[in-house]
């Protein structure tokens, strides 16, 4: 629900300027803290503490990070979803199947360990 719905186009299209324009920073810290507000939300009303949440807002900045950035270089990546010639859009070190696996795992470790 966080990563598309609550994002907008304004943090999904800057995010991955992280040290490159300081909006990049910015709207990925936002992206990262919409996911933490909500993890705190469903957290407290689960009769939990908010922990785990802080533990998702950082873990999602670093996954999308990896995901995102620019700068990666070409040799780095880690899968092809990641960047390929041809598609300048793509960036980061993997793509969406990763990320989104790498964040299920994050949720997965909270709830066994709330």
């Amino acid at each position: 629900m966080a990563d598309f719905p609550l994002q907008g186009d304004h943090i999904s299209k800057h995010k991955s300027k992280v040290f490159i324009e300081s909006i990049g920073f910015h709207c990925l810290t936002a992206h990262a803290m919409i996911h933490g507000l909500l993890a705190a939300a469903v957290l407290l009303a689960t009769g939990h503490g908010i922990a785990g949440a802080v533990g998702i807002a950082v873990s999602h900045w670093l996954i999308d990070f990896g995901k995102s950035w620019e700068r990666w270089p070409s040799s780095w990546r880690i899968t092809q979803g990641a960047r390929w010639d041809g598609n300048p859009d793509a960036r980061g070190l993997y793509g969406i199947n990763v990320d989104q696996s790498l964040h299920g795992l994050v949720l997965v470790l909270v709830a066994v360990l709330a």
